[in-house]
């Protein structure tokens, strides 16, 4: 341990005791002073973070709140920086506990877009960990942000939490939160953000091998402002007819457009993955023409007579 830790360790051991003398009563003080005592309590929770001392320094930062709520005052920086400290400590569950505290008490003094942005955070956290617990966190910041009446924000927050439906194979779920994030963007005309909301639509409904679920959605999505006269419904359109056509070669193609190579990876993964049902894979014959040969069957197995 090094002699800056041992200082910042006695420093927050000073604070802790002037905060317990802030605490008492006597004969002559017969209120304590919670004022006094939350600011000390921060105070030793700064000191023993700057120690690595985590679990000492998040008691110190929830006794602040606590004083701090016992006063009406504002918790609620006190209980995020808990909630930090504890994903410091991979305490992950604990974590989420106080950012979602910290949240509660943004809204409640009427700061619903700090609310929201803590809720993501703590989404963020534990994407990797507790991806189903992130995805509730990115809805609840969804609808926090929606009350406020801000479609931006809400629209990324159920985005967020859309694609990581995806990566959970939770295919269902994420259109649901996918149509939803179309409607926000729609209703601030962000219609960049539409046409890629749009794309992912479109590759889930592929995934799930429901081609007519995806022509109808197209067709939906035609009547968005923009997107009809859009790269994105070109490269929908023939996709959709290079699918529908079983050709796997001209679907491979789209699907290698910069427009679906480039987006998210949870997206960026459905179209690399993607199969064409009865796909027909065209390669070069001896006599350089082209012969056709089933890319789902045996390779070896032609078409007698080729392809009509």
């Amino acid at each position: 341990m090094s002699a800056t830790t041992d200082k910042k360790l006695v420093e927050g051991l000073e604070h802790l005791r002037l905060a317990d003398k802030c605490m008492k009563t006597s004969l002559f003080k017969w209120k304590p002073d919670l004022d006094g005592a939350a600011a000390e309590f921060a105070k030793a929770g700064t000191a023993f973070k700057n120690a690595k001392a985590y679990d000492q320094a998040i008691e110190s930062y929830v006794k602040a709140a606590e004083a701090q709520k016992a006063m009406n005052s504002y918790p609620f920086l006190s209980y995020e920086q808990a909630g930090l400290l504890c994903k410091e400590n991979k305490a992950y569950d604990q974590a989420v506990d106080f950012m979602e505290l910290a949240a509660y008490m943004f809204q409640e003094h009427g700061t619903p877009d700090t609310a929201a942005l803590t809720l993501e955070k703590a989404a963020k956290m534990v994407e990797q960990t507790h991806p189903s617990k992130a995805i509730h966190l990115y809805k609840k910041a969804c609808e926090v942000a929606e009350c406020e009446d801000r479609p931006m924000q809400s629209g990324e927050a159920i985005g967020k939490a859309a694609r990581l439906l995806v990566k959970e194979n939770r295919f269902d779920e994420a259109l649901e939160c996918l149509k939803k994030e179309i409607n926000f963007y729609l209703e601030v005309e962000s219609y960049a953000h539409v046409r890629k909301v749009v794309l992912g639509i479109i590759l889930i409904h592929l995934h799930q091998e429901d081609y007519v679920a995806a022509d109808q959605f197209f067709r939906t999505a035609l009547s968005y402002p923009e997107f009809g006269t859009s790269e994105e419904a070109g490269a929908v359109q023939d996709l959709l007819r290079a699918y529908d056509d079983g050709d796997d070669e001209s679907a491979r193609s789209t699907l290698s457009l910069p427009i679906f190579k480039y987006m998210d990876n949870a997206f960026a993964k459905l179209a690399r993955d993607m199969k064409v049902p009865g796909g027909i894979v065209r390669s070069k014959s001896p006599e350089g023409g082209t012969s056709g040969s089933l890319g789902t069957a045996d390779e070896e197995e032609k078409y007698p007579g080729g392809l009509c």
